[in-house]
């Protein structure tokens, strides 16, 4: 009866059963009993441990997941649908404010800058990119550079190549004069190139350059032609549990006015679910027109 006992400990917390009822088994009967408690004691482990180890697989698993989906959603090449809404809001140094709302599409393609152009290795690919800007500008002294509404729309396309340590991709780019007022938009046609470099090789650790150049091919001659450059430097370092950091400034160069921004940026951010991930990063412009303007960018992406 002492076996019994102290089987009936162990067991106890899988098989909640009467002990005097067990207890009063003797013999044979008693013996067979104790076997098949025995049997029931393993089928429980064995299911309590397939349990276990099932849930330890499907939360690795969506760890996995959640970090390539931190990946995908700062890698400007990864080869995944984007839709992003990004506000930025600025203060500029001195006078004036101003909220910038980009909604950009990002779409990658097996062609050669065009669909129906297939190429045959598969490490060959393109991605088409739309942005479009909604502006809203105050200014306390210059009241004239108030204004709400559309800004230039710019279409690029870049054909990329992945390499055995990361992408390099370049393609033309178009800008639309679609702003609604003449102090959001340029008022140009504007066309020119996109070139990008990456490296990739280095687990959850991403690092590169993206650069496009515009100039002026029509639009209204009582507005002075474009011509300027956009250099954006960039690293991302992803963390477990989808979490990553930033360092992505967007410097811009206006060659024809001899203008140029500088800034400082260090973002942080998140993806919550394998097609969801946001970021803040607050920017410090520290050269440039705007020397001594703050930023603070938003960025809300989805992804299919």
């Amino acid at each position: 009866m002492i076996i019994v006992e102290d089987l009936l400990k162990l067991l106890y917390p899988f098989y909640p059963i009467n002990r005097k009822k067990i207890c009063n088994f003797k013999g044979q009967r008693g013996l067979e009993f104790i076997h098949k408690l025995i049997r029931m004691k393993k089928r429980a482990s064995l299911a309590l441990l397939s349990f276990i180890l099932l849930s330890f697989c499907f939360a690795q698993d969506q760890h996995a997941t959640i970090t390539q989906a931190a990946a995908n959603a700062v890698n400007p090449l990864a080869q995944v649908i984007k839709f992003q809404i990004q506000p930025n809001y600025s203060i500029f140094h001195g006078d004036g404010q101003q909220i910038n709302l980009v909604t950009r599409i990002i779409t990658p393609y097996h062609g050669i800058l065009l669909p129906f152009f297939k190429p045959k290795n598969e490490k060959i690919f393109s991605m088409a990119r739309l942005e479009v800007p909604i502006l809203s500008q105050t200014y306390d002294s210059l009241s004239s550079l108030n204004a709400t509404g559309l800004g230039d729309i710019t279409l690029s396309e870049v054909l990329a190549v992945k390499t055995s340590w990361g992408k390099i991709g370049a393609g033309p780019a178009l800008g639309f004069p679609a702003a609604t007022s003449p102090v959001l938009g340029s008022g140009k046609w504007t066309a020119g190139l996109v070139g990008m470099i990456m490296y990739t090789k280095k687990h959850n650790f991403m690092a590169g350059i993206v650069l496009q150049q515009f100039f002026t091919y029509a639009g209204s001659p009582s507005r002075p032609p474009s011509n300027y450059m956009t250099a954006q430097p960039f690293i991302y370092v992803i963390f477990t549990k989808g979490y990553f950091i930033m360092i992505n400034p967007i410097c811009t160069f206006d060659w024809q006015k001899g203008n140029y921004t500088i800034p400082l940026a260090l973002g942080f951010g998140k993806a919550f679910a394998k097609n969801v991930s946001a970021y803040i990063m607050p920017e410090y412009i520290v050269s440039g027109l705007n020397k001594k303007s703050f930023v603070i960018q938003f960025n809300l992406n989805t992804m299919f």
